[in-house]
């Protein structure tokens, strides 16, 4: 995807399907561009383990996402 069709889901609970079949559920957070000449991404979701630290995936780049879903009222997506 490119970082345009990307912006209107960033801060948003998402269902994200990346380039390598994965697939993620949590908010969409853009981490900048860290001089690379591509924006980074992260979908942050709730713990893996109860009282743990929430999970984290970094994404390098918007072609690495295959397509976004609002998942705003998917309760695996949601914190």
């Amino acid at each position: 995807m490119t970082d345009q069709e990307i912006q209107p889901y960033v801060g948003k609970p998402v269902r994200a399907t990346l380039a390598d079949g994965r697939v993620l559920a949590g908010v969409l957070h853009a981490a900048g561009d860290h001089g690379h000449g591509h924006q980074h991404y992260e979908i942050v979701s709730d713990p893996i383990r109860e009282g743990g630290h929430p999970a984290r995936e970094f994404i390098h780049g918007g072609d690495q996402i295959a397509t976004l879903d609002d998942a705003s009222g998917d309760p695996a997506a949601t914190p």
